[in-house]
Order: structure tokens, then C-alpha cells, then sequence
């Protein structure tokens, strides 16, 4: 049986995956939430900035869905394991337009759960820079 911390982060991300923003920020953050985007050095600091956050994302890829998730149960705090796959066809900020080239974006994210069942506190993890070089706005290394 999946842990219920687990089992509320992973129907928060098939809401994402569905496009429902406002479902997915509904069921897994609290109104108090603090989020850190470790990638991108932006933090928010509620459910409204959460889902702002999310949208975000479909704004540059309106194909973007969470896929190989793998999530890991340890008690109030939840590790989760994926890829962010899509296309761009949409520009992120601050001024990269769009590619319309598909990406495959691995995340982690740690995520603590408060005792209303809903997370209080989040981490996410990505390669930007892999992202942007997928995409061909920065140069192949090497």
C-alpha cells in the first residue's frame, strides 16, 4: 500500500500532467507553502504563487507532462524522481523564444509534509543548462 504522502505528491503531479494547475496546487501544497526552484533561484511563498509557478511551465510547453516518476516515502518528507518531458512552444522568461524542439528535463524534488496532509515545504532540482542546450538556446559544451 502507497504511503499516503506519496500517493498526494503523485495525484499533485498527474494533475500537472493533466494540465490542472489549480487541482494539482490544491491537493499537494499547503496556503503557506515554501517552494524553492534551486535551478532558477525563485522561491514562493504560497499556494497562489505555487500554481503561478506551474502554469508557468505549460506556458512554455504546452505538451509538458511528468513521466518515469519514482518517489521515495520517508515519513513527513517525500523524494521525487522524474523527467519533465514536452516541447517548447512557448518562450520562458526572460526573453528566449520559443524552439519548438522537444526536451527531456530530469527533476528531483524533496518535499515535507505538514500535518494537514499537505506540503509545507519543496525543493525542486533540474539541469537548466542541459534544458537550455536542448533547446539550442545555449551552445553544445565541449
Amino acid at each position: 500500500m502507497e504511503n499516503k504522502n506519496v500517493a498526494t505528491l503523485r495525484a499533485a503531479h498527474d494533475a500537472f500532467s493533466a494540465h490542472d494547475c489549480a487541482r494539482s496546487a490544491a491537493i499537494g501544497v499547503g496556503s503557506n507553502v515554501r517552494f524553492v526552484d534551486h535551478g532558477r533561484g525563485i522561491t514562493v511563498s504560497s499556494r497562489e504563487e505555487f500554481q503561478s509557478w506551474l502554469e508557468g511551465h505549460i506556458a512554455t510547453s504546452s505538451d509538458i507532462r511528468i513521466v518515469d516518476a519514482h518517489y521515495i516515502d520517508a515519513g513527513d518528507w517525500v523524494t521525487a524522481r522524474f523527467r519533465a518531458v514536452g516541447t517548447q512552444d512557448g518562450p520562458i522568461p526572460p526573453g528566449f523564444p520559443a524552439s519548438h524542439k522537444p526536451f527531456s528535463l530530469d527533476i528531483c524534488e524533496v518535499w515535507h509534509v505538514g500535518p494537514d496532509g499537505k506540503a509545507d515545504e519543496g525543493h525542486n532540482y533540474s539541469d537548466g543548462l542541459g534544458y537550455m542546450m536542448q533547446l539550442g538556446h545555449f551552445p553544445p559544451l565541449g
